[in-house]
């Protein structure tokens, strides 16, 4: 009897997800004249969910789950479209027109096989990070980036007019990324890039690797943005281990002190730029968008300091790999700086301004490779 009835439990469970998840159908036609565009992909952006139209220009995605997403539709030679929509209990039924690409007049620089292998490794380290899982990605068509001209000689810039594939050995991912835009500025140390990717599991979900893959993917989650995202959501910083607060600069220099406690954690801060903390909380930081219900906006004034009292598991590389001696303290510290407010924060954890803020500290480090599907969740144990 109580195997029938946890059996039953079980069944009704099983149904629920089932019906809370929605599907996506419809159909990609040529803007001109409206011919259906077969072997297009379709996929919400950031996530495992995506496919190609068949023949006759159809497409369906399956397993989504209600929310706010951005749909992105891609076919060589036409211009990307990128449509955001709320998905609720009903099936979505979403057709698309795709217009012809209109050539961009590039300005696409001829470097030496030289100089492009030096500027490859610096766009490498800055899109795909130097973690591990940035040591175990390669990018399998690296001649599909073009890099171009930038206003100064210490920018570095590059975009790819095909999708990049990138394998990711660590998290067992297939990841396609349609660069639009990368930056960076060797003098201020700054980098940016900007794309839609779509996440494809690598090998089979029941072998030892996709176990040892699920096993890295959760420990990456662990202190990631997308972890703190969540949690900011979920009004569960403390519980899952972060402490938030705000630094900004003292107005005057007399009697400033370098170190300042917040929530009974000393904050060091610089002695000849005197700053000034305050411990934040989540309302604080985190505003519902009055013009669409189901999104949020961040906005703050100065550096939104983020602590996390764990390490996470890439740690003990990175100090190996930048020779840092000694015992580092326990966990980290990040910066978030608003580079243009605000900063619209989406029900599933996604910045959909995600130029609008810049990291610094350890997050500096979160690039490409370490970067997971908005549908990641961790395993419940």
């Amino acid at each position: 009897m109580p195997g029938k009835f946890l059996f039953v439990l079980l069944f009704s469970f099983l149904f629920n997800i089932l019906q809370a998840q929605v599907t996506i159908s419809g159909q990609v036609l040529n803007a001109s004249g409206n011919a259906p565009v077969s072997k297009a992909s379709v996929y919400i952006n950031n996530s495992t969910i995506g496919t190609a139209t068949a023949e006759d220009g159809t497409y369906t995605l399956t397993g989504v789950n209600p929310g706010v997403y951005e749909i992105i539709v891609s076919h060589v030679g036409f211009e990307v479209v990128a449509y955001k929509v709320e998905v609720k209990s009903a099936a979505l039924r979403l057709t698309f027109k795709l217009e012809p690409k209109v050539k961009q007049m590039r300005d696409i620089l001829v470097v030496t096989p030289s100089q492009r292998e030096k500027w490859m490794i610096v766009l490498k380290e800055n899109f795909l990070g130097q973690t591990i899982a940035a040591d175990k990605s390669k990018i399998l068509n690296e001649d599909d980036i073009f890099f171009e001209k930038g206003q100064k000689k210490h920018v570095i810039k590059a975009f790819s007019e095909v999708p990049l594939i990138i394998e990711n050995k660590e998290l067992g991912y297939r990841v396609h990324f349609e660069l639009q835009e990368f930056f960076y500025d060797a003098e201020q140390g700054r980098t940016l890039f900007y794309g839609f990717s779509r996440y494809e599991e690598m090998g089979d979900p029941d072998s030892e690797p996709s176990k040892k893959f699920r096993r890295n993917r959760e420990k990456t989650y662990r202190g990631s943005t997308l972890h703190f995202y969540h949690s900011l959501l979920s009004d569960a910083l403390a519980k899952e281990g972060f402490t938030t607060y705000i630094t900004r600069p003292s107005d005057t220099t007399q009697n400033s002190k370098p170190n300042t406690f917040v929530n009974g954690n000393t904050v060091t801060v610089s002695a000849k730029t005197p700053q000034l903390a305050f411990a934040v909380s989540r309302n604080d930081i985190l505003f519902k968008d009055s013009n669409d219900t189901t999104s949020f906006y961040l906005r703050w004034s100065g550096t939104l300091q983020v602590r996390y009292k764990y390490d996470p598991y890439y740690k003990e590389s990175l100090k190996r790999k930048f020779f840092v001696a000694g015992d580092m303290p326990q966990g980290f510290q990040s910066g978030i700086v608003m580079i243009e407010a605000p900063a619209y924060l989406d029900p599933n954890g996604v910045l959909l301004n995600p130029l609008a803020v810049q990291f610094s500290g350890f997050w500096s480090y979160e690039k490409l490779a370490n970067m997971l599907p908005i549908n990641y969740r961790p395993e419940k144990n």
